[in-house]
């Protein structure tokens, strides 16, 4: 996710200027799966991409969303530091950090992200890796959502913010795969993003769709496939 948690942190906080937040005193809201097994990833076949140029034109456009998406301006993407925002623990200031940040040895990376009603995003960020680094790096982004199940922080403004994490039911996509949801909460305002990593040859893409309240599965099922297929230049149905 290209924005990463900054993302999360500024629709919170519009939001909350805005007056805008859920009824519901309950912060904790209901009980999430548990995160299952790390899933290995597949042996790499065909060569990595080198060229970021490539990699850019296989990731979804603006025509591949659904209606009502804009897409954010290239410079706006790929925000170098948390804007004065922490985590506690600081580890957990990774999760939904684009992959070639939490693993800058990515030969090649590239981010889209996209705007919609009501406080909408979905962001997509992808990092090709040699094949002796694609292994531990989709290893590692894993081992760090199990160590931040639950966190808590702060954003620029030093507004309390709670995050849960927790597994997602999603169909097996690319080579491998794996999903996760993460709940943010602060001063009665939720925000919920649902996450797929999925390998593709040397590739691994984090596709991620968030929304005040709740996300419908479906939609990151369907954005996932369709970016698989784009990554393996398959035509879509």
């Amino acid at each position: 996710m290209t924005r990463g948690g900054a993302v999360l942190l500024a629709a919170v906080s519009t939001a909350l200027l805005a007056g805008c937040g859920s009824d519901s005193t309950d912060d904790d809201g209901p009980a999430l799966p548990a995160l299952g097994p790390i899933v290995a990833a597949a042996p790499a076949t065909g060569p990595p991409i080198t060229e970021v140029v490539v990699l850019g034109r296989l990731l979804l456009g603006p025509e591949d969303l659904p209606s009502g998406m804009e897409q954010v301006p290239e410079s706006a993407l790929g925000l170098s530091g948390s804007g004065g925002a922490e985590t506690r623990p600081a580890e957990c200031a990774e999760v939904l950090q684009p992959l070639a940040r939490q693993r800058p040895d990515a030969l090649t990376r590239y981010a889209v992200g996209f705007n919609g009603p009501n406080f909408s995003s979905i962001d997509i960020d992808a990092a090709t890796f040699p094949n002796d680094k694609l292994s531990g790096a989709f290893d590692e982004v894993q081992q760090t959502l199990r160590k931040c199940t639950s966190y808590s922080g702060t954003d620029a403004d030093q507004a309390a913010i709670d995050y849960r994490l927790g597994g997602l039911e999603q169909p097996a996509a690319g080579d491998a795969s794996t999903s996760f949801q993460l709940r943010l909460t602060s001063e009665g305002f939720t925000l919920v993003s649902l996450v797929t990593l999925v390998q593709v040859g040397n590739t691994l893409t984090q596709v991620s769709v968030t929304a005040p309240e709740s996300v419908d599965p479906g939609v990151l099922t369907d954005l996932t496939a369709a970016q698989v297929r784009s990554l393996k230049q398959v035509p879509g149905p």
